[in-house]
């Protein structure tokens, strides 16, 4: 039996005329479905035959067109029109008819975008029954009053975009036959005045978005959205909002109000986003970006008529944000009522926080940096239990606000940067049982001592840019937890085998960017089981035998940009597991490599910016690349000029010292020639060697013979 396939095939015209839908273009992704590009125009495609006008199968024939004129289809075939389910257009149309869709009745998505479209003339639209969704964002369109018309009301239209248009007005009647409608998107225009009537046949509008606008005032435009759930008003001109806004509107999910001209709230307001949500809801209330100062209790009487309305439970958390404000006064109630589950008050004003704890019960995510506090008070914080990240970076705290945050046990991470901290005599906090995060870097720090019964379950601390000059007085042996501890950018200038008082389960430590010149043996000898090692950006010049006694599972150590000349690679025996080793930007003159030789495992060297030669060079590329060594010279940044090998760079010797005037030699060719011959030496030196022992061995089988003939 023969198998049937499906095949679109795109015929040739007789003409000289490139392909208009190349066959490379075509695709099939589906029984009756297709995927087309075309070019200028849509012409001689054929679908088989059992997906022509078929009623048993779906068919799905989505087209893409590029450089097409409006008029593309004049001539066409109409039949091959009505098949097209899905329609994607490119061109460059100032005004329009857009006639090609009078006769595709199956099209269900029309996306005409960044069309340069001013003017739309007619009501294209009205022929095409079975559209869901049109997309005409990225024009210039400004008027849609009899833009969206229809012969027959479209009931499965779904969504429009008119975003990114030049729309400054909305005709009162422009959306009247869309009352199947579920997400209207005019973003992004020049709109300045809302009225109601556009509006009113919305009724199961789900989603409208109005940001980036000029809008001042809402005028009840609103009020017959009766199933709303997403509201984007972002950067528009508004300037007050309150219950008659969005009046019949109880059930919103995002109500987004950010980059406004706000400066009061309605404590009335919040308790309408809870009517009608499921159990378990999120709403989402975004003022951001507003000229607010103040935030009044919340209205407990509103609140209590929706409850008595209402005939089960009301379990909606609340997303609040309100950075970037103005904010000097949260009064003792404002979030009741509201069950927040995140609350951001950055770049506010605050002087202080002092609200009902009971309100904070279920807050996770707490965000009050940038503001002016200098103390938190435990009573705002006594019932946050299911607090998780907690920012409190740049204030003017002086002191850890252990207290307050000793009743929390979910912290996971908390973030006390660029504050006043000089000394801190306590951490009273449980973190999260899979760890917690504690960031004190940018303070004044030069000492910390955590005993073993503080910040339990601590795995990760921060403490670099503060002022630590002995690493001594930073001990931490009794946090059994902490594996990665950074101390960058701090004014260390020693280390020895009583320095790092840290806790033997650390496995990163950063110490880089300090002013450390000597290290002592010994000085990592309890931490035996650090995976990573920064030391870059310090005064290392040398590197003591001893130095990385302990260290049997270093992984990664970093020694880049430093001032070490000269260095002993036996210096490294002890790290019997390290694959990666950075040595850039140090000045390198020697590098003795022999203690790699016996290596078991590939060591990846970075050696950028030194001044290591170009014969030594090569010698260690062939030593890897024949499999003498393990040492893999490379570099992060491979270089295109000057002399280099593989990209690596390196100092090319003078060749002849009987003439100081001699050049470097410059050309990698020559590099190369010479990393050549020192392989052809070893190569000859290794033939040398079997033939010296084959020699050996007939001279020993002839003195053997020679015994033997004697004897007998």
């Amino acid at each position: 039996m023969r198998e049937v396939t499906i095949i679109l095939v795109l015929l040739f015209s007789s003409s000289l005329v490139a392909a208009f839908c190349p066959l490379d273009k075509i695709h099939r992704v589906g029984h009756c479905s297709y995927r087309i590009v075309c070019i200028n125009t849509i012409s001689d495609i054929n679908l088989d035959s059992e997906c022509q006008g078929s009623s048993n199968y779906n068919v799905q024939v989505d087209v893409i067109l590029q450089n097409a004129s409006d008029t593309f289809h004049v001539g066409a075939d109409p039949e091959l029109f009505t098949m097209i389910t899905t329609l994607s257009i490119h061109g460059n149309w100032p005004r329009t008819e857009l006639s090609f869709l009078d006769n595709m009745y199956r099209l269900r998505n029309l996306h005409i975008i960044n069309n340069n479209i001013q003017q739309i003339f007619n009501s294209p639209f009205q022929n095409l029954v079975s559209v869901e969704n049109i997309d005409l964002s990225y024009n210039r369109i400004s008027n849609i009053e009899d833009l969206f018309q229809f012969e027959t009301r479209p009931f499965k239209m779904h969504s429009i975009s008119l975003a990114h248009n030049s729309i400054v007005e909305i005709p009162g009647y422009a959306f009247e036959e869309l009352s199947s409608l579920v997400e209207l998107d005019l973003s992004y225009n020049y709109i300045r005045e809302l009225r109601e009537e556009p509006f009113s046949n919305l009724t199961n509008l789900q989603v409208l978005r109005l940001n980036n606008n000029k809008i001042k005032d809402l005028n009840g435009a609103l009020h017959n959205l009766l199933n709303l759930r997403h509201l984007y008003l972002r950067s528009n001109e508004i300037q007050k909002f309150d219950m008659g806004t969005i009046n019949t509107i109880n059930h919103l999910e995002t109500f987004d109000l950010s980059k406004n001209l706000i400066e009061t709230i309605d404590p009335t307001l919040f308790p309408r986003h809870w009517k009608h949500l499921s159990n378990n809801s999120i709403c989402r209330i975004m003022l951001s970006d507003n000229h607010i100062a103040h935030i009044p209790n919340a209205s407990i009487e509103v609140f209590e008529r929706f409850r008595r309305n209402s005939n089960k439970p009301i379990y909606v958390f609340t997303k609040l944000d309100l950075s970037n404000n103005s904010i000097t006064n949260i009064e003792y109630n404002a979030f009741s009522l509201m069950q927040i589950i995140s609350i951001d008050l950055s770049n506010n004003r605050l002087t202080d926080f002092i609200v009902n704890a009971d309100d904070l019960i279920y807050v996770r995510y707490l965000n009050l940096s940038s503001n002016y506090l200098n103390r938190l008070y435990y009573e705002s914080f006594s019932s946050m239990h299911n607090l998780q990240n907690f920012d409190l970076s740049h204030n003017y705290m002086e002191y850890f606000p252990d207290q307050s945050l000793s009743n929390t046990h979910s912290l996971k991470y908390v973030n006390i940067t660029y504050n006043d901290i000089l000394e801190l005599h306590s951490l009273r906090i449980t973190f999260h049982p899979e760890g917690g995060y504690l960031d004190l870097s940018n303070n004044g720090l030069s000492s910390l001592i955590i005993p073993e019964n503080e910040a339990i379950g601590l795995k990760e601390l921060a403490l670099n840019s503060n002022n630590i000059s002995d690493a001594y007085l930073i001990r931490l042996t009794d946090q059994h937890n902490l594996t990665r501890l950074d101390m960058s950018n701090n004014f260390i200038v020693e280390l020895d085998e009583s320095s790092l008082q840290l806790p033997e389960k650390l496995d990163y430590l950063d110490i880089s960017f300090n002013d450390i010149y000597r290290i002592a043996p010994s000085a990592f000898i309890r931490l035996n089981n650090l995976q990573t090692l920064r030391l870059s950006h310090n005064q290392l010049k040398v590197i003591d035998h001893g130095v990385f006694r302990g260290l049997s599972i270093l992984m990664n150590l970093d020694l880049s940009f430093n001032e070490i000349g000269q260095l002993d690679s036996k210096v490294f025996m002890d790290l019997k597991m390290l694959s990666l080793l950075s040595l850039r930007n140090n000045g390198l003159n020697i590098l003795d490599n022999d203690g790699w030789l016996s290596r078991k495992q590939d060591l990846t060297v970075y050696l950028d910016d030194n001044n290591l030669s170009c014969t030594w060079l090569a010698k260690a590329l062939t030593d890897f690349n024949r499999g003498y060594s393990r040492m893999h010279p490379s570099v992060l940044k491979p270089v295109l000029t000057g002399n280099s090998i593989q990209g690596i760079p390196c100092k090319q010797e003078v060749q002849n010292l009987e003439y100081p005037s001699a050049k470097y030699m410059t050309d990698e060719r020559l590099l190369i020639i010479n990393q050549n011959i020192l392989e052809a030496v070893q190569e000859q030196t290794s033939l040398l060697r079997k033939f010296m022992w084959h020699s050996i061995l007939q001279d020993a089988e002839r003195k053997t013979a020679l015994n033997v003939v004697q004897f007998a």
